[in-house]
């Protein structure tokens, strides 16, 4: 099987529903202005015919596949291979015809990293990690909050600011797993934090909080007390409306707090998929121009 079987590069997003999902559309435009001969087409799969559809898409020799629910984490068993960030994220969003394999990815937390990295950046490179600079300032730090797994993903992806990235799950005991009595076994990596008092006795700042959804008022309290960046900002993963994460943000009182769009995450998302799939790195504002004229429609 290569890709010698097929006169063009093609790749199949497969869903269940797929109305109104912008992705062939957007990666059309994106392979047009990269100058890329590939197509993208979007597939309607019934649930109990969703394997059948996908050893089809091997089959026909076809060169990628987009994934969508409730497809992503069935895909997982039935990839020849799948990276470290698929397995910590438990699913699948996209694979590839990789030599005689296929290889299935989730390019998730390559995206938020690649969203928040040029707010990380000025940062990151004024403060090591390890200590603060001569003015006492505290390195830079991107919070993630009840998203364990996105945070390990978002860690896996961009091995630079890995160092930067914790993750806080609220309310969770972190405990030792099979140790015997008196003996050391923590279930944490350091990264992992139980409680806002451990991001705080590490003597960092929250550059960038990344939130699962909007938190109770008893955490948003205690994360407006954190030591914030001046130029803080956040991204909220879950389906809130804007309504509510501006009143999130009027309850959290951090001065000058930007909101990350979701289309932009989105955007990120979408090229990091393209990239996956054709070996190009495309331009991020087409991809989002594409993304906001798609989504009034």
């Amino acid at each position: 099987m290569n890709l010698t079987r097929v006169l063009q590069p093609y790749v199949c997003c497969l869903g269940n529903p797929v109305a109104g999902n912008p992705t062939q559309f957007v990666m059309y435009r994106a392979a047009r202005a990269a100058g890329v001969d590939w197509r993208f087409f979007t597939s309607q799969v019934e649930i109990d015919q969703f394997e059948i559809a996908f050893r089809g898409v091997q089959a026909l020799g076809l060169s990628g596949m987009a994934l969508f629910d409730p497809f992503q984490a069935k895909s997982l068993e039935l990839l020849d291979s799948v990276t470290e960030s698929a397995m910590s994220l438990g699913r699948v969003n996209v694979a590839r015809l990789d030599g005689n394999s296929w290889l299935g990815d989730n390019t998730y937390g390559l995206a938020i990293v690649n969203c928040i990295l040029p707010l990380l950046e000025p940062k990151r490179a004024a403060v090591s990690p390890e200590s603060s600079d001569a003015t006492g300032s505290q390195p830079p730090s991107v919070l993630v909050v009840n998203a364990n797994e996105v945070a390990k993903s978002m860690r896996l992806a961009n091995e630079e600011i890995s160092d930067h990235i914790f993750s806080l799950q609220s309310g969770t005991e972190f405990e030792s797993k099979g140790a015997d009595e008196g003996s050391q076994s923590p279930s944490k990596a350091p990264w992992e934090l139980a409680s806002v008092d451990e991001f705080v006795q590490a003597n960092r700042q929250v550059n960038c909080l990344v939130l699962s959804d909007i938190p109770s008022a008893a955490l948003t309290r205690q994360l407006s007390a954190l030591p914030w960046s001046s130029t803080p900002s956040c991204l909220v993963l879950g389906n809130s409306t804007e309504k509510q994460i501006r009143l999130w943000k009027d309850a959290i009182k951090v001065p000058n707090l930007k909101h990350i769009d979701i289309v932009e995450l989105m955007a990120h998302q979408a090229a990091a998929d393209f990239q996956f799939w054709t070996g190009v790195s495309p331009m991020i504002d087409p991809i989002r121009d594409s993304l906001e004229e798609y989504l009034q429609w």
